[in-house]
């Protein structure tokens, strides 16, 4: 749902409430809630989409080394594009992402794709995804927001863990490899063991 002003609000309440359908007591709270909650996913969009082309998203797969038995995490997983091609490889794939459009469009793509036995995808900030379960971990994000999942994927991703990124990389951490697709930079960094 898109976010609603206040005005539509009062708008549609009322007109709940001279229609006899509900009163205004009893719709408000409930619109002005989910009102607040689109806003505020809204506020978490930290990257806007931009779709990693196949090829991209297959090197990226490939890179990893996903197999059956991983655990796909894809960040601001889109229209479900990495997420769909590491189900194809029998990895259990799951993305995250913010849009609820985006949400609802990668799950049909992932029903049209036929993986719903392997994929899904979850509406969350990203920031706030809990890492230990993936043992590889995608992402198409930007620097900033790179350097803020740092930390994250260092402290709740198991040691040979692998984090593969489109275009940006993670500061100081230094890559396990660098490819090139189509012009475009795909890293992979295996996380190492705990000190």
């Amino acid at each position: 749902m898109k976010t609603l002003n206040r005005f539509s609000l009062l708008c549609l309440s009322l007109f709940l409430a001279v229609t006899g359908l509900a009163t205004f007591d009893s719709v408000a709270p409930s619109l002005a809630s989910r009102a607040a909650h689109a806003q505020d996913l809204e506020s978490k969009k930290i990257v806007p989409f931009v779709p990693t082309p196949q090829e991209v998203v297959d090197k990226m797969i490939e890179l990893a080394g996903v197999k059956t038995g991983d655990v796909v995490y894809d960040l601001g997983s889109g229209d479900g594009r990495i997420v769909i091609t590491a189900a194809k490889k029998g990895a259990r794939a799951v993305g995250f992402d913010v849009d609820g459009d985006l949400v609802k469009e990668s799950r049909e793509n992932i029903r049209k794709a036929g993986v719903q036995e392997l994929a899904e995808i979850r509406q969350q900030d990203i920031l706030t995804v809990d890492l230990s379960g993936a043992s590889v971990v995608t992402m198409y994000l930007l620097p900033d927001v790179n350097l803020k999942l740092r930390p994250n994927v260092l402290s709740q991703m198991k040691p040979g863990s692998r984090v593969v990124s489109h275009a940006f990389d993670m500061g100081d951490w230094k890559p396990d490899k660098t490819e090139r697709v189509d012009g475009r930079t795909i890293y992979l960094w295996t996380v190492p063991a705990k000190k």
